[in-house]
Order: C-alpha cells, then structure tokens, then sequence
C-alpha cells in the first residue's frame, strides 16, 4: 500500500501538507515504527521532507470505516446477512440486539462483529424475553464483552444509572422527555407517577424551570438507582423521590400539581382517580396508551368519560405519538388539561 514515510520530527509538516492536499487515505491510520511515522495515501505525489513508498504491510483501518456486512461477510451465509439486526438499541455502554431465530447459533459471532465497529460499546446483548410484570422488567443475555448489565446512560445532559435486568428503562423515549420538558412553565410543580431509574425526573430537573419534581416508584431497585443518579447529577435539591404504590403514596400528599406524567403506557388510565384529586385546575396530565391508528380517537373518548365519571373533565389537548411498541401499533400520549 502506498505511504508517505517521514522521520517523527517531521510529521506535522508532512500531515498538514497531506491533508491540504487530501491525498491521506481516511479509512486507515497511521503506523509508527524505528523512528518512523507512515501516513497510508490515496496516490503518489512529491511531498516534502517524506518519501513515498509501497509498504509489504496492511495499514490498520479505522474504527468505524468497515460496516458490519463487510465484517460478516465471509462469516455469514449471503441469506444470513440479509436478516442481520440493523437496528440497535444503546444504553449506556450496552447495546441490545434482536436477534432472529435463524441467526441464533450466529449470534455470538454477530456481537462480536458489532462490538469490534462500536468503540463506545463495552458488551453486547440480545433481548431474551419482552417486558413482562408488575415491575415491566425484561431479560437479556450477554453474548459479547463485559459481563456487565450495568452501565450509566447519558442523556440531554444528564446521567442515568440502571441495570437492565432491574429497571425498566427505554432510550427510544428520550425525544418525549425532550417533549414534555419543552412545556413546563417557570415555578411548576410536578409529579411523576411510575418514575423508574428517574429518566423524565432528571431531564425536567436539568432542562426546566419548574421548582420542584417528585417522583413515586413502586420497584424498590429501580427506586435505588434513581436515587444514586440524583446524587450523580447533583439535583437533589430539584428532585423528591418516593418508594412505594402510587395509590397509597400519592393521596398520603399534601399538595398539588401543576403537572402530572403517568408513564405508563398499558393500564394509566386505570390509576386516573388516584392523580386527578392531585392535579390543580387547569393542570397538564400526560397520560400514555399503546395504541393502534383506528383505536386513538376511541380511547381519547374513553378517557374523557373517566375523567368525567371522576368528576375532573378534561379536554384533550393533543394525542401524540411517541414510539412504535409493533408494526402498527404506537405508544401514544394524551395531552390532558383540566377543565376544572
């Protein structure tokens, strides 16, 4: 491969006037050795104070520069590598594959593929079974480098310590935070019901004006770590966080809302009488719901008629979607606001 090779002393001079020229190969890096230093070009050119010669070596590529098709290729039979998992979630230093049944005695291989691409990833997992309980948690197992389910995310601004075995946590919801942060008003005061590792709390304390957040969380490790990120953050004075069932812990308050989120999308509106006595008049609710298209006016009709029922009516001020929980079906947020 062709290289222009200088004496140490000499590489900045030599670097500038290859990259001024864009004759450096941006897929490989360079080598140093005896006193040497190799940049890998595109073609032969004068370059002052360098030589340019064929090198009997291979340049090393950049981290990056090969896709995964080209690392699996000869790996992979061409049918495998057409159903490889393109998309991936990351949280934290993990990345978390769906892998198909007819790529499962691959799926070492596949990992190890992915982790060689992403430098910013320490282990690799695969989903082994979806969110299931009382407490929404899922299985994954490790198929690639650090035997670790741990890992802190880094978010808006701000750092989230979970375990993904013990908290539930979604990375695809980070543009709903953003969403729901953009509208808090100055001096709110605000409840989240289901709180977790602390996502939506920490994101409203860090990016908001409101005065104060609480947080109720039945999950007593997801409650731990929300703590531990509080502390991480540096927004303990922001953030009020209780462990236990929203239904005993939520009345037991001495106060209202001037905002209440209630992440949590498959029974919320079953937990409607507990937070509307909570909310001021002409509060915020975000209620949330996994939705098919045809069903979203539906369920908005059914959700004003509870609030009704309950003596609190709401209009509703949008039905947003927020994810895709399967092919045709959405994670859908109701923007509710009190009537009176």
């Amino acid at each position: 491969m062709l290289a222009a090779v200088t004496q140490l002393q000499n590489a900045q001079t030599v670097k500038e006037f290859l990259l001024k020229r864009n004759l450096i190969h941006q897929e490989y890096l360079v080598v140093k050795e005896m006193g040497f230093i190799y940049f890998p070009i595109t073609k032969s050119a004068k370059v002052p104070k360098a030589k340019i010669v064929n090198t009997k070596f291979q340049f090393p590529r950049k981290a990056g520069s090969l896709t995964i098709e080209e690392l699996l290729k000869t790996k992979l039979l061409p049918q495998e590598l057409a159903i490889i998992p393109k998309s991936q979630e990351i949280v934290g230093q993990i990345m978390i594959l769906e892998i198909p049944e007819e790529l499962i005695s691959k799926e070492k291989i596949i990992a190890q593929s992915y982790l060689q691409i992403n430098k910013n990833i320490d282990t690799v997992v695969k989903k082994d079974h979806i969110h299931t309980g009382e407490y929404r948690l899922r299985k994954v197992k490790i198929l690639a480098g650090k035997n670790s389910k741990e890992t802190i995310h880094q978010e808006s601004g701000i750092k989230i310590k979970l375990h993904l075995e013990r908290t539930y946590f979604s990375a695809r919801t980070s543009h709903e935070r953003l969403r729901i942060a953009k509208q808090v008003k100055p001096g709110e005061n605000i409840m989240v019901m289901f709180s977790g590792a602390g996502p939506l709390p920490l994101i409203l304390a860090h990016k908001t004006p409101a005065r104060h957040i609480t947080g109720i969380e039945i999950n007593p490790l997801a409650h731990q770590y929300a703590l531990q990120s509080i502390e991480l953050n540096n927004l303990q004075d922001k953030i009020t966080l209780l462990e236990g069932d929203v239904r005993e812990r939520l009345p037991q308050l001495n106060q209202i809302f001037d905002r209440i989120a209630m992440p949590l999308p498959k029974t919320g509106e079953e937990f409607l009488d507990v937070a509307l006595p909570k909310l001021k008049k002409k509060g915020i609710l975000h209620l949330y719901a996994f939705l098919a298209e045809n069903e979203i006016a539906t369920h908005g009709k059914k959700v004003k008629e509870i609030c009704t029922q309950l003596k609190h009516p709401v209009r509703i001020m949008r039905a947003v979607k927020c994810g895709q929980f399967s092919p045709r079906v959405f994670r859908i947020c109701f923007d509710l606001k009190m009537l009176k």
